[in-house]
């Protein structure tokens, strides 16, 4: 490997901020408060069903808020506190439906695997809610799979790392919540950059159970819904896309553009990525009903500019014997 890409690949797995968005898509609707809910938001559906949720959940106790969204039609997405006072984020989908609500008191634990979020990889067990332990690598968690019979979830292999005997260094992988360890999901499955020449791709598992959700979504924090992958589409010259990271944020946009020499024949882009995007979904330009398809998942930036370099999605999923999950 050229020792140019090779600090390329390293630079995209750091730490760094968040970067404001460039790109419109399917948006919320704000609608009329309900029930004990500070903030009521949908997508997809009417403000006449989201308040009919927000009012069956008034008063409802942490344990029994899955319980509640599925007896109204809707599938848990994740919940997170908002980290300024004794308030919680809720998520939920119906279909390509999304619902938003802020609501008081502490936060259910539902959480699972959605394409975009910030991931930790560690060579150290992981805890939830601990610190995350020194040495670990930061990226963004990647397209869901099926692989055989099992849900995973795709990032970038480096983020992993290999040891001198190209085996998988750290091999921990957990969501990431803040400066803590959120949902541990495992160990990585499969890893596609221990082989020679071999795509920079790794699976982790995805959570399943109770209070766990494995959804082909595109997540999109409280700026906006979630982005519903109906499908994969080839890395085409010129065609738009997408990327959602831990770092640049959500739907940073531009063209697919040649490969650059020294970056091993993959597609580059005119979209500038950060420290920590390596992982990140790459897709279409999202379409006016929330519909993408996914192209690829980010490995390295290269240039002056920072180009984001991906590797597209169909020889990864060929090198895996998986398939896409779509909605």
């Amino acid at each position: 490997m050229h020792g140019s890409v090779k600090a390329a690949l390293l630079t995209l797995a750091m730490l760094v901020v968040v970067a404001p968005a460039n790109a419109q898509a399917a948006a919320y609707t704000a609608c009329q408060k309900a029930g004990d809910a500070k903030i009521v938001d949908v997508s997809g559906a009417t403000c006449d069903e989201a308040r009919a949720v927000a009012a069956a959940l008034a008063g409802v106790a942490p344990a029994n808020v899955e319980a509640v969204l599925r007896a109204q039609g809707w599938a848990p997405l994740r919940a997170a506190a908002t980290g300024y006072d004794e308030s919680y984020d809720l998520f939920a989908t119906r279909g390509r439906a999304a619902l938003f609500l802020r609501r008081g008191g502490a936060a259910p634990n539902l959480d699972g695997w959605t394409a975009g979020r910030e991931l930790v990889f560690s060579r150290l067990p992981l805890v939830g809610g601990a610190t995350v332990p020194q040495g670990s690598a930061a990226c963004t968690s990647g397209f869901l799979i099926r692989l055989g019979r099992r849900l995973g979830g795709l990032s970038a292999g480096h983020c992993a790392g290999l040891t001198r005997k190209r085996t998988t260094l750290r091999r921990n992988g957990a969501l990431r919540e803040t400066r803590q360890v959120g949902l541990v999901v495992g160990g990585v499955r499969r890893n596609l950059w221990r082989k020679r020449r071999g795509r920079d791709a790794l699976v982790l598992p995805a959570p399943s159970g109770p209070g766990r959700s494995a959804t082909p979504v595109v997540d999109r924090g409280i700026l906006a819904p979630p982005l519903f992958v109906a499908g994969s589409a080839r890395p085409q010259l010129g065609r738009r896309v997408c990327l959602t990271g831990r770092s640049s944020g959500i739907d940073q946009c531009g063209r697919i553009i040649r490969s650059y020499p020294g970056t091993g024949g993959i597609p580059c882009t005119t979209i500038s990525a950060s420290g920590g995007d390596s992982g990140s979904p790459v897709y279409t330009a999202p379409r006016a009903d929330g519909t993408v398809r996914a192209v690829g998942i980010a490995v390295l930036v290269f240039g002056p500019f920072q180009s984001m370099c991906f590797e597209p999605i169909g020889p990864v999923l060929r090198g895996l014997d998986a398939t896409l999950v779509t909605q």
